[in-house]
């Protein structure tokens, strides 16, 4: 596998008003060299569809986009959980935004054809205190596992979360708002009855709030709960 060869393709694609961009979005990472995701997209389905395996094993971490395109390569990578799982600890060990681990877990589909073993993945990093494994988790579950089957047991997952670190937080908040969008009634009614932080009950409101599908009334409702820690008990929805 020609390393150099996909640095000096990937540095070919920068754009520094792109990296200007991305910096903005993503403080702290300080190696992005400013390509766009269809580009890294285009690599990653070139490389999946050959020797992945061997470009997974031997890649390097050298920028936010190499980073980046070796997630994207093992989502499109056409295997199985079980052959994916050793890739997937390797590269879940790699992750330190979340960028990497929001288009990583866009690009790994498996839970769409396996996903009884996705979800058994998905159960041993719920509880790392890693906050980007904990992510990643986190991400898969409101991705994928957020229909009305998967909802409740879905939601119950979420309290398996132990890592404190903002990103696992927020993705937490985020996977509430996804399942409200999904059936209202039950999302609250886990909100009232489940002990979570007080961060992730008004996060997760003020995301409820930013869904296009809520309506005025909603919204109403929801600022009361975010404004009061959404500690009152609500019964008219």
């Amino acid at each position: 596998m020609n390393h150099d060869a996909i640095a000096a393709e990937l540095h070919n694609y920068a754009d520094e008003k792109y990296r200007s961009f991305s910096s903005r979005l993503l403080p702290g990472v300080c190696d992005i060299l400013g390509v766009r995701l269809p580009e890294l997209q285009r690599m990653a389905r070139r490389l999946a569809a050959g020797d992945w395996r061997a470009y997974l094993e031997t890649a390097r971490d050298d920028s936010f986009e190499e980073r980046m395109l070796q997630g994207l390569t093992l989502g499109h990578a056409k295997a199985s959980v079980e052959e994916k799982a050793p890739y997937i600890a390797r590269f879940v060990g790699k992750i330190d935004n979340w960028s990497v681990c929001d288009s990583f877990c866009s690009a790994l589909k498996s839970a769409k054809t396996e996903p009884e073993a996705m979800l058994a993945l998905i159960d041993e990093y719920l509880p790392s205190h890693n906050t980007y494994a904990a992510r990643f988790a986190v991400v898969q579950l409101l991705m994928y596992y957020m229909d009305g089957i998967h909802l409740d047991a879905s939601l119950e997952r979420l309290l398996r979360v132990r890592a404190q670190g903002e990103p696992a937080q927020m993705a937490v908040a985020w996977a509430l708002s996804i399942a409200y969008r999904e059936d209202a009634g039950r999302t609250l009614r886990f909100l009232e009855e489940r002990a979570l932080s007080l961060f992730v009950r008004r996060k997760a409101y003020q995301k409820m709030i930013e869904l296009s599908s809520t309506t005025p009334q909603e919204r109403e409702r929801l600022r009361a709960l975010r404004d009061d820690g959404g500690l009152r008990i609500v019964h008219n929805c």
